[in-house]
């Protein structure tokens, strides 16, 4: 299938103009958005194609959040981080194909009816490296982009990890860090608390925060990009064995 994007003109005028959208985002299905979007040339296919893929819509979140992140990421593996990072892109497919997944996925936020929590569900609000973390189909793509471990068997174990409790939270106190662009440095976090995890300790969203926010300290000092994978991993179980005592992870 092609991708669609929605023009930059719709986004603004709907970001502007919300009281005269606000109803139709309770439609069941998104006609009558489609037909507006039509008559003003405002919705087109994009040059980027991929295979056709379904989304998971289970009733537990945590469940199919899991299963996105890998049918996204394994589906559009091709996109470049600038596509990606494109607000057009992600409406447009939000308001096409994937109507259905958004109005699932931010069923309570859309039928609460308070205008941030909307365009929060369709459009980037908060900045485009927030936002890219922060919208419910954009963040499953990120989230395989940054966690897709190639030199693993499985490859997508950090996002079994992330995927257990509080993904969304746990997701956005990540792409606050300054290391979110480094992939090591990201992945050698998530190999601490899996090795933590794996020796018997429960692991809970305050292991994520402590050892992002040490390694953020760290990077204040160290050039965190020439550190190794493993290295990482060291530093952020030497804070976690501060705080919550001390584990043997190994080498």
């Amino acid at each position: 299938m092609k991708l669609i994007y929605l023009s930059q003109e719709a986004i603004d005028d709907i970001k502007m103009n919300f009281i005269k959208y606000k109803k139709h985002f309770a439609d069941v299905n998104n006609d009558w958005f489609i037909e507006k979007f039509k008559k003003r040339d405002w919705m087109h296919e994009s040059k980027v194609q991929c295979k056709d893929f379904i989304l998971d819509m289970s009733d537990e979140y945590n469940v199919s959040d899991r299963k996105n992140v890998e049918i996204v990421y394994e589906a559009l593996h091709d996109l470049s981080p600038a596509l990606a990072a494109d607000e057009r892109l992600w409406a447009g497919m939000l308001f096409g194909q994937f109507w259905d997944y958004v109005k699932y996925r931010r069923k309570n936020e859309i039928n609460f009816g308070n205008e941030r929590d909307i365009l929060n569900s369709f459009f980037f609000m908060r900045g485009t490296k927030r936002s890219c973390f922060m919208n419910c189909l954009s963040r499953l793509w990120w989230t395989g982009y940054l966690l897709y471990d190639e030199k693993k068997c499985e490859h997508y174990n950090a996002v079994d990890l992330i995927c257990e409790a509080a993904y969304a939270s746990n997701l956005i106190l990540i792409s606050s860090n300054n290391f979110i662009s480094n992939k090591n440095l990201a992945l050698g976090v998530f190999d601490c608390i899996q090795k933590r995890k794996n020796a018997g300790e429960n692991i809970g969203r305050y292991h994520f925060v402590e050892a992002n926010k040490y390694i953020n300290c760290i990077g204040g000092i160290s050039l965190l990009d020439a550190m190794a994978r493993e290295e990482v991993c060291k530093l952020a179980n030497r804070r976690l064995n501060q705080l919550y005592g001390v584990i043997d992870i190994g080498d």
